[in-house]
């Protein structure tokens, strides 16, 4: 569905949404994550035999899905038996912000701040997210196969969460950044659907709204390492006391996630 080969981190899979690995990744040590063993994408709704068959040749062996229920009901992801699959949604619970931008309707897009709204999406993803305490729980634990991370297009909720991942792997915040931005001109044909979706009930500011809440900006995954650092100082103090990720436990993780 989106797919780019240009870059290595992409895995074309023709149901795939920004689909790709972290492994390649340089922590400041020098070292790089493994690759096959954490993968982030979008729905997964769309798989077809093919892709399930490279998926088993991974092998994907746990998926964590951030969507909420409703999304999750609308489009369930099809997986192979091997696959533990666990719904654990990230959305910011808060009436202000809603993370399932594939969501809304004409009227809101017409009517809403896209930018304001993704910078304010990113000030509250951060913080005290049950998914991503799960997250932390499965990197952990060691495990066969891949780890894969998705929501619905794979930028918003789960670029928070590899960015968490990152971090606690040791990668510097412009390692962070650069593998954040891969998503940029990867929703293309999503976007074009949900034009055509809406046709001539998108006004011209509904048009831009939807561009800025279907791609990533450094400007988003910014404003959420700066909340990062207004309330604990740091990333590494954001790590511990959020989500239990002591540098004892990072150097497990590190060990198993790294090689030279």
């Amino acid at each position: 569905m989106t797919t780019r080969t240009s870059h290595p981190a992409f895995i074309p899979l023709q149901g795939g949404i920004n689909f790709r690995d972290l492994g390649g990744q340089r922590a400041a040590d020098g070292r790089r994550v493994r690759s096959g063993k954490l993968l982030r994408s979008g729905s997964l709704h769309n798989m077809t035999p093919e892709d399930l068959n490279h998926l088993s040749a991974i092998p994907l062996s746990r998926v964590l899905d951030y969507r909420d229920p409703t999304e999750v009901n609308r489009s369930p992801d099809r997986l192979n038996s091997e696959a533990f699959y666990l719904n654990a949604p990230a959305n910011p619970l808060s009436s202000s912000v809603n993370a399932k931008v594939t969501e809304f309707n004409a009227a809101t897009l017409n009517a809403m701040d896209g930018e304001q709204f993704m910078l304010q999406l990113y000030r509250q993803l951060p913080f005290d997210n049950a998914a991503y305490r799960q997250l932390t729980q499965w990197l952990m634990e060691p495990f066969d196969g891949a780890l894969l991370q998705h929501c619905a297009v794979g930028k918003d909720r789960t670029g928070v969460g590899c960015a968490l991942t990152l971090f606690a792997l040791g990668c510097d915040s412009n390692t962070v950044m650069e593998e954040y931005l891969l998503t940029q001109g990867m929703l293309a044909q999503v976007e074009g659907f949900l034009l055509d979706t809406f046709g001539e009930g998108l006004n011209e500011l509904g048009r831009k709204n939807l561009a800025a809440i279907m791609t990533v900006q450094e400007s988003y995954l910014a404003t959420a390492l700066s909340s990062i650092e207004q309330r604990y100082g740091n990333v590494d103090r954001w790590l511990e006391q959020e989500y239990r990720l002591t540098p004892q436990a990072r150097e497990a993780l590190q060990s198993r996630l790294l090689e030279d």
